[in-house]
């Protein structure tokens, strides 16, 4: 996941494209917008015949060719908005200071103070908590949307942002 250098999007797949002799990282929506697709690499080419014998990124034989997942397509499983308070309730409940728990887990005890404070952890430390506290933190998602920032004083400007003040000059507004 990154930040589309376009719209200003945070943590939404990107894909490194080209716009005139500039490399600009951008989401999926917003080259659809600019009529830009993403370029093939070079092993990407789907095949219309399997070699035999062949594996392939899913671990079976035949297929696409390609290697690796997509990153642009979204996981149908998110984690819930009030992880925080769900796992510090649950390591409560069983008794545990937070000392407890990232012994248990083979965790830093700083990993478990950030996540209680709301900072999301990684997806592996996701999985140690739920194991350890049975407790069910992914959740199905819920709807398909990006998260669109706009321009603040503490965002740097992005090429959307100049854009569209571009089309405000041009237009005299």
């Amino acid at each position: 996941m990154g930040d589309c250098e376009v719209c200003g999007s945070v943590k939404v797949g990107t894909r490194k494209v080209m716009k005139g002799r500039s490399s600009i990282e951008a989401c999926q929506k917003c080259m659809e917008r600019m009529g830009i697709s993403a370029p093939e690499s070079p092993g990407t080419q789907q095949t219309t015949k399997p070699a035999p014998n062949r594996r392939t990124s899913s671990g079976g034989f035949g297929g696409s060719g390609r290697k690796g997942k997509d990153i642009m397509v979204r996981r149908s499983e998110e984690l819930r908005s009030d992880f925080a308070n769900a796992i510090r309730q649950s390591r409560e409940d069983k008794g545990w200071d937070q000392r407890e728990l990232a012994k248990r887990m083979a965790e830093r005890v700083n990993i478990i103070q950030h996540t209680e404070g709301g900072k999301r952890p990684t997806d592996s430390v996701i999985k140690k908590f739920e194991r350890i506290l049975d407790l069910k933190l992914m959740i199905e998602r819920t709807s398909e949307q990006e998260t669109v920032v706009r321009r603040t004083s503490d965002r740097p400007m992005t090429l959307e942002d100049l854009y569209e003040q571009a089309k405000k000059e041009m237009r005299g507004d």
